[in-house]
C-alpha cells in the first residue's frame, strides 16, 4: 500500500518530467532524468513573457493609438525557435501577418521581439497572443481595452503641419495642448518617424507644458521624400499626426554655356547646357526631371535638346545640376536664342541667351 509521502514524490517526479519536457521545447536535447537526484526545474514560467512597453494596458478607442508590445524570451533559445508570432482578437498589429492571421516578429539577441498594437475605434478588449514558432502550447497572453476618449484628457495637436519639404533643413512646428485637469508643467514626449527634433538633433525629446498647457517641438525635414508620423504622448495617452515631406525644389535657377554665346546653324553644331538649382533654405531633392526649351526673339522654339539628365546633388551636397546638348540645326535663323531650364513639379526656371550665327 502507497503512502502518501509515497504519492507526494511521484506526484513531483511527474511535474518534474513535465516541466522538462516544456523546456526541452526550447532547448533541444538538456533534459534528462537521473534517479540518484533530483534535478531543479527550468525556468519554464520565465521562458516566455509578453508585457506592454510601459505597462500600459489600455488605449483610447481611436483607431490611431498604437501601444508597443514585448515579447520576451530566454536569450540562449535555439536558433530555429526564435520567432515570435503575436495575433489580437480586437486592433490591428503593425506588420506584415502570415496566412494564420498571426505576425512572426524575430527575437533580437537579447530575446525581445516587439510589435506596435493599433487601436480600434470601438470600444472593447482585445486578447494578444504571442508564441513562439516551433514551440507548441507555449503561449502568453495580454489584454488591452480600448477604452472611449476622455475629452478632458485628451492630448490634441493645435498645430500639425501637413507638408513640408524634405531639404533637410525646413523647420516644421508640432504644437499639442493637454486637459487643464492635468497639472502644470506635465512633461510631453515627441517622437517622430522621420526628421530630427530641434536643438537636439534627436528622434524624440521631451517638452514641459507652459501656462496655457501647450507643449512646441520642432521638427527639421530629412533630405529623404516620404511620410513621417509624430506621436505626442502625455500621462500614457499618446496622439499622433502625419507629415508629408515631398520634392524641395529651387528657388533660384542658373543657366551656364561655360562660356560660349554663339552656335553655328549647321546640322551637326552643339552647345553644352549646365543649370544649376539652388534653395534658399537647405538642399534641393535629387531626381527632378529638367525640363529644357529654346526659343528665337518672336517666342518661337527652335532647335532640340538631347541627352538630358535628372537633377543630381552637387559635390557640395547645397544644390542639384542638369545638363543637356542643345542643337539648333540648320536652321535659316540668325541671332538670339534664349534657352530656359526648369524642372516638373515646379515653376521656377532660370535662363541664358546665345545667338546663332551663319555657318563658317
Amino acid at each position: 500500500m502507497r503512502t502518501s509521502s509515497q504519492d507526494r514524490a511521484s506526484r513531483r517526479r511527474r511535474g518534474l518530467l513535465a516541466t522538462c519536457l516544456a523546456a526541452s521545447l526550447l532547448f533541444a536535447g538538456r533534459c534528462y532524468e537521473k534517479g540518484d537526484y533530483s534535478p531543479t526545474a527550468p525556468p519554464v514560467a520565465g521562458a516566455l513573457t509578453l508585457t506592454s512597453a510601459n505597462q500600459q494596458t489600455t488605449l483610447p478607442a481611436d483607431g490611431v493609438s498604437r501601444l508597443r508590445l514585448v515579447a520576451r524570451i530566454d536569450p540562449n533559445a535555439d536558433p530555429d525557435k526564435r520567432t515570435v508570432l503575436f495575433s489580437t482578437s480586437a486592433g490591428t498589429l503593425v506588420g506584415t501577418a502570415n496566412a494564420s492571421g498571426q505576425v512572426p516578429v524575430a527575437a533580437d539577441g537579447t530575446g525581445t521581439a516587439t510589435i506596435e498594437l493599433q487601436s480600434s475605434q470601438q470600444v472593447e478588449s482585445a486578447v494578444v497572443t504571442a508564441g513562439i514558432e516551433n514551440v507548441a502550447g507555449l503561449t502568453r497572453t495580454l489584454l488591452v481595452s480600448f477604452v472611449a476618449a476622455d475629452p478632458d484628457g485628451v492630448v490634441r495637436f493645435v498645430t500639425a503641419p501637413a507638408s513640408a519639404p524634405a531639404d533637410g533643413a525646413t523647420v516644421s512646428t508640432f504644437v499639442v495642448q493637454l486637459s487643464p485637469t492635468l497639472p502644470l508643467g506635465t512633461k510631453v514626449t515627441f517622437q517622430a518617424t522621420a526628421g530630427v527634433f530641434l536643438p537636439e538633433a534627436t528622434a524624440s525629446v521631451e517638452r514641459t507644458t507652459d501656462g496655457s498647457y501647450t507643449a512646441t517641438a520642432d521638427l527639421q525635414s530629412p533630405a529623404t521624400i516620404g511620410p513621417a508620423r509624430v506621436t505626442a504622448t502625455a500621462q500614457n495617452v499618446s496622439r499622433q499626426a502625419t507629415i508629408d515631406f515631398h520634392r524641395a525644389h529651387a528657388n533660384h535657377v542658373t543657366v551656364s554655356t561655360n562660356g560660349v554665346f554663339q552656335v553655328p546653324a549647321t546640322a551637326d553644331a552643339t552647345l553644352a547646357v549646365t543649370a544649376t538649382f539652388l534653395r534658399d533654405i537647405g538642399r534641393v531633392t535629387p531626381g527632378a526631371v529638367a525640363t529644357f526649351r529654346a526659343v528665337t526673339d518672336t517666342g518661337a522654339p527652335i532647335g532640340g535638346f538631347r541627352d538630358v539628365t535628372t537633377v543630381t546633388a552637387d559635390s557640395a551636397g547645397t544644390g542639384g545640376t542638369a545638363t543637356a546638348t542643345f542643337l539648333p540645326g540648320a536652321t535659316t535663323y540668325r541671332g538670339p536664342v534664349t534657352i530656359t531650364v526648369g524642372a516638373q513639379g515646379s515653376s521656377v526656371t532660370g535662363s541664358t541667351q546665345v545667338q546663332i550665327v551663319a555657318p563658317p
